[in-house]
C-alpha cells in the first residue's frame, strides 16, 4: 500500500526488500539496502520537486540521477518492471 510523503502526490511504497517512490502513479526512484536509484527528471516541474525530496530523505545526490533509459532497465532488471508505469 502507497503511502503519501507529502500533498503533491509524492508517494513511496516498501515491497520486499525495496522502497519504491512514485510520483503520482511512475516510479522514480527504488532504494535498496545497498543504494537508492533516482531517475533524472523527464516529467514535469513538480515531479522535480519530488525527485528533490526523495534526494533530500534518502541522502542521495542529485549528481548521481540515472538516465530515463537506464532507471527503466534497473526497474525491469530488479523486479521493479511491474510496479513501474
Amino acid at each position: 500500500m502507497k503511502t503519501q510523503i507529502d500533498s503533491k502526490s509524492l508517494y513511496f511504497e516498501n515491497i520486499e526488500d525495496k522502497t519504491i517512490y512514485y510520483s503520482y502513479n511512475t516510479t522514480v526512484a527504488v532504494k535498496t539496502p545497498i543504494e537508492t536509484y533516482v531517475c533524472e527528471n523527464v516529467w514535469s516541474i513538480t515531479t522535480a520537486k519530488h525527485l528533490n525530496r526523495i534526494e533530500e530523505l534518502t541522502g542521495s545526490d542529485k549528481e548521481y540521477r540515472m538516465r530515463y533509459k537506464d532507471f527503466r532497465n534497473f526497474c525491469r532488471n530488479n523486479n521493479v518492471n511491474k510496479y513501474y508505469i
